[in-house]
């Protein structure tokens, strides 16, 4: 998956909250192929999946503005990363937008004007339970025609873990981050399209999610910067967020750190403003 443009450190925070610097990557031109790592652009697929974007160089809105990553899960709330809102970029009072675009340097692309949004007030006291998780708020109908996401039951992951079921299992990421290129010198090039990738389970604990990126090794994909606060799905199941990006290596070649949502600490702030299951 991509992530946002490293042109500007914002990218850095946008992916990788315990990273403290972030790859120089070069921009591909608008248009051109690449997204997630390994992946392939999703067309109108994931129609629910959309970009967090803010006009960070005060030129107005445009594909170049995209952040994060993040997801509809009710009509007018969309769920992202906490470090996509709460960094020294994005300071109190910045102003938010979320499109549903496929391409987002398409003519027309539409760009939906937050209203608001609240983040975990836990987020960042403890790395082993980070609660990177944040709330967009969208006018009442401008989402129209999309079809929410449903979130995990309680300790969803955890019981099928139990039961063995993870092991061997496949996890889709979607997202509009930068693409890690693997030829020479780590590229990052951005084309603004949302894409879907694979990624190999490897692990879980109480509050996370680790998946592996090793393309070389597993043939599958991950995530990269951009893709910060994106879904998570288990292969088969395009309709309900197991967990979201909050971390991984720094060359998105290795690992994709996760959030989980079926967690009492990830439950207890989402319950607070969404009807769980």
């Amino acid at each position: 998956m991509r992530v946002t443009k490293l042109t500007f450190p914002v990218a850095v925070l946008a992916f990788m909250t315990a990273c403290s610097e972030s790859p120089a990557r070069e921009i591909a031109a608008p248009g051109g192929v690449n997204a997630i790592v390994n992946g392939v652009p999703t067309g109108s697929d994931y129609g629910n999946v959309g970009a967090l974007l803010f006009d960070y160089d005060q030129n107005g809105i445009s594909g170049d503005d995209e952040w994060c990553t993040g997801s509809l899960i009710a009509p007018t709330i969309f769920l992202t990363a906490a470090h996509c809102v709460v960094s020294p970029y994005t300071p109190p009072g910045t102003e938010f937008y979320v499109s549903f675009a496929s391409d987002l340097y398409a003519k027309g692309m539409k760009a939906i004007k937050a209203t608001g949004y609240v983040y975990d007030p836990e987020f960042g006291h403890d790395v082993a339970k980070y609660h990177d998780l944040a709330l967009i708020f969208l006018p009442r109908s401008s989402t129209n025609g999309i079809t929410p996401l449903s979130l995990p039951p309680a300790d969803y992951l955890g019981q099928l873990s139990a039961k063995g079921e993870l092991a061997n299992q496949l996890f889709v990421n979607v997202g509009y981050g930068v693409d890690a290129t693997r030829h020479g010198k780590t590229q990052y090039p951005y084309s603004g399209l949302r894409a879907m990738s694979k990624s190999e389970f490897s692990g879980i604990t109480s509050t996370w999610l680790d998946l592996l990126m090793n393309t070389s090794s597993t043939g599958q994909g991950g995530d990269c910067y951009g893709d910060s606060g994106g879904p998570k799905f288990i292969d088969g199941n395009s309709t309900m967020i197991v967990a979201t990006v909050t971390t991984g290596d720094s060359n998105c070649r290795a690992t994709s750190r996760d959030w989980r949502l079926d967690t009492p600490e990830a439950r207890g702030f989402l319950g607070k403003y969404v009807t769980l299951p």
